[in-house]
């Protein structure tokens, strides 16, 4: 197992019975903590605990001059290729509920963050950008 292989373990395992909460640990914000552990930096320090709902998330973000959560990836982080160039712990993006939310890559699959259901996992295929911390 890879050094980061592992660590990417060690980080799911502190959040197996984790709870969706916006601005507290939703979807970006379940990356943004992975990014922040690999990299020191917290990408989403400027609006972590500053919003009650997605909705109010995405309002912050446009504030600032962003689109959508993954916007912010595409400032900070290499875009890759493809889901097929994916490595375990880079970043994706996928549509979810017709909106994009974000996950940790895992060998074949996406880890990611549900409402309601927690830590999850979806096929890597799903992926419509991948970046790399």
């Amino acid at each position: 197992m890879t050094d980061r292989a592992l660590l990417l373990r060690q980080f799911l395992d502190a959040r197996r019975t984790a709870t969706f909460r916006p601005g507290l640990l939703d979807c970006a914000l379940f990356a943004a903590d992975w990014i922040a552990e690999l990299t020191g930096v917290d990408p989403a320090a400027s609006w972590r605990g500053k919003y009650r709902s997605l909705e109010e998330g995405r309002d912050l973000l446009a504030a600032d001059g962003f689109a959508s959560p993954a916007e912010v990836l595409t400032s900070i982080l290499v875009k890759n290729a493809g889901w097929m160039q994916a490595q375990t712990g880079d970043v994706a993006v996928l549509i979810e509920a017709d909106e994009e939310a974000m996950g940790i890559v895992g060998g074949g699959h996406i880890h990611v963050l549900r409402p309601m259901r927690g830590l999850g996992a979806v096929p890597l295929d799903r992926a419509i950008r991948i970046y790399r911390p």
